[in-house]
């Protein structure tokens, strides 16, 4: 009898999209394992209930010794943009419940933000703004997707409640000067005789800078942070909103209460464990230079194959050989732009040849069909629908970057010149 042979050999599949979600580490799911049996409700008063509780204080303890801060100004929830919008709507909220009159007149709050950032912190501005609710600015930012912070600081108004910059974008992987926009809030706020408590609060959205960059509190200078399990090789479903105690938000959903009244729903136990043990790796990292320099130097070279493939293609974003030393741009990062080929296009042309990347942001469904990122950065729509996003980590082969940069021209040539 004759034996048919297997048809084809199946393309192993190489995942360069690091930037929209990373699998779990093996110490974050042994470290789950082991609380797995313990993930019970933890606002229940019976030993399993309290056994929880314990996981989940010990999980907050551990995250606000990374971040030096109080354990009480940790608060879970389940994804980055849940965090965010708490940051957003209960600030709001909060102003508007507490606002003082004076002869009936009521003072409409004011939003800075900018033009670049996450669609888990525009929306959410947007949707008050079409409300009603409040007024916005917009912060532009220049050709290199940064945001100017004199610029920043002059838009402050009496009126102005919040400032959300995210700290290192999803999408071009730029890096905005958080330290220095929290410093300069703080001279505003003494200059003008204000509370170091008192608005504006400044609120950033770190989901990627967690695997980079130095999330130490006292040093970004920030009120609240938003941080994603699951860009950090902790869970999915896992993320969490840091406010200082002195911070005052409303809830803007209500269910149980849990999470001090700001996040209602029953903690998932086993995942905000993960959470913990994957920001205590993540932050480590952070502090090892050989690690970032191995990272770095392995994009870099990526980068230059695939430009001396395709010489027509650029680079989007901040970047020189020595920009990640310089912090202007997360090391794992290129966003190419690939002249007359559709982003959509090439991203299933390469996944038919098995590797992942993506065409802007993977966390959105959008209804338009270009980034809205890269369209800030250069004005203009073409580019804006021609951008892939690339992102790796220290463990990417060098061997596969180097069949990427083969694949991509091999695809790129055929589609241009068809």
């Amino acid at each position: 009898m004759k034996i048919l042979k297997k048809e084809k050999k199946e393309l192993e599949k190489i995942y360069l999209d690091f930037a929209s979600q990373t699998m779990p580490s093996k110490k974050v799911l042994s470290e789950m394992k082991k609380v797995s049996g313990k993930n019970f409700n933890p606002n229940n008063i019976y030993t399993e209930g309290v056994l929880a509780e314990k996981v989940l204080s010990e999980a907050r303890e551990r995250m606000a010794k990374v971040f030096v801060v109080k354990a009480r100004e940790i608060y879970f929830t389940n994804n980055a943009t849940l965090s965010c919008a708490g940051a957003i709507l209960g600030t709001v909220l909060f102003y508007k419940n507490n606002f003082n009159f004076e002869n009936n007149i009521y003072i409409k709050p004011h939003i800075i933000t900018s033009n670049i950032e996450h669609s888990a912190v525009l929306e959410n501005i947007k949707y008050l703004e079409r409300l009603g609710e409040i007024e916005v600015t917009y912060l532009k930012c220049d050709e290199f997707g940064i945001i100017n912070v004199s610029y920043l600081l002059k838009e402050i108004k009496e009126n102005t409640i919040l400032i959300s910059i995210m700290y290192a974008n999803n999408e071009v992987g730029t890096i905005q000067d958080i330290k220095n926009i929290g410093k300069g809030i703080r001279e505003w706020k003494k200059k003008n005789g204000k509370e170091l408590f008192s608005y504006p609060y400044f609120h950033t959205d770190a989901s990627q800078a967690g695997n980079y960059l130095s999330l130490s509190i006292q040093s970004l200078g920030v009120d609240m942070l938003s941080l994603n399990g699951s860009k950090i090789y902790g869970p999915k479903s896992s993320a969490l909103l840091f406010k200082k105690e002195n911070i005052n938000i409303l809830p803007f959903y209500f269910g149980g209460g849990q999470e001090r009244k700001i996040f209602s729903g029953t903690v998932d136990v086993e995942r905000v464990f993960g959470l913990a043990v994957a920001f205590e790796e993540a932050q480590k990292k952070v502090k090892n230079k050989k690690f970032l320099e191995k990272v770095a130097l392995k994009r870099n070279l990526f980068l230059k194959n695939i430009l001396k493939n395709i010489p027509e293609a650029k680079m989007i974003g901040a970047f020189s050989e020595n920009y990640w030393r310089e912090n202007k741009r997360l090391p794992n990062n290129i966003s190419l732009w690939l002249p007359n080929f559709n982003s959509d296009e090439a991203v299933i042309r390469l996944s038919e040849k098995g590797f992942a990347v993506s065409a802007g942001s993977a966390c959105s469904a959008k209804d338009d069909d270009y980034s809205h990122v890269i369209f800030a950065i250069l004005k203009d729509k073409k580019i804006a629908k021609e951008t892939i996003r690339v992102s790796i980590d220290d463990n990417t082969r060098e061997k596969d970057l180097e069949r990427f940069s083969k694949v991509l021209k091999e695809i790129y040539y055929k589609f241009k010149n068809k």
